[in-house]
């Protein structure tokens, strides 16, 4: 019994040592698999910590695309309502264009008409000079024969009271 006592004990060293080392073994595989789990918790934090990074800054992102498009909107609205306004302006400035141009012949038929009177009043201008050299010619000529009249009063005066003649009843020859 000595030798199975031997065995036994040889056995159950065995047996410890492999349990032992077994024991070991699961404890630096437990060691390790806490250091793999301390890491991969601490790569979890550190991404958990980026990602809430990056939310945050999606979410500055996104207010900012938020503000931006508000911006855009109301450039658009002013854009279109400086448009409108432009095409309002360009129709009042056709207007404008249309109303200055009936204007300007309103003007040349005016002008064309002023010069007609203007030639019209030369004409007549003339002719009233004409008329006035005419009627000092006939006034002078008036006067000439007043005064021709005015000497044969006079000399027919003289001759009735010289000679107690009448001219009425001289006859001349």
């Amino acid at each position: 019994m000595v030798k199975d006592n031997k065995l036994v004990i040889i056995a159950l060293s065995i047996i410890c040592f492999i349990l032992l080392y077994g024991t070991i073994a699961f404890y630096v595989m437990e060691e390790g698999e806490r250091s793999k789990k301390n890491s991969l918790q601490k790569r979890l934090d550190e991404m958990t910590v980026v990602k809430q990074d990056l939310e945050a800054k999606l979410k500055d992102a996104e207010m900012v695309k938020v503000e931006l498009n508000t911006r855009l909107k109301s450039q658009e609205d002013t854009i279109a309502s400086m448009a409108q306004h432009l095409e309002e302006l360009k129709a009042e400035n056709n207007r404008n264009i249309i109303t200055l141009k009936d204007r300007d012949d309103e003007i040349r038929s005016v002008k064309a008409k002023l010069e007609d009177e203007r030639t019209e009043k030369d004409s007549i201008l003339k002719k009233l000079e004409k008329m006035n050299e005419d009627y000092l010619a006939a006034k002078f000529q008036l006067e000439g024969l007043l005064k021709t009249k005015e000497e044969m009063d006079r000399k027919a005066k003289e001759l009735v009271e010289k000679e107690g003649v009448s001219l009425g009843t001289i006859v001349v020859n």
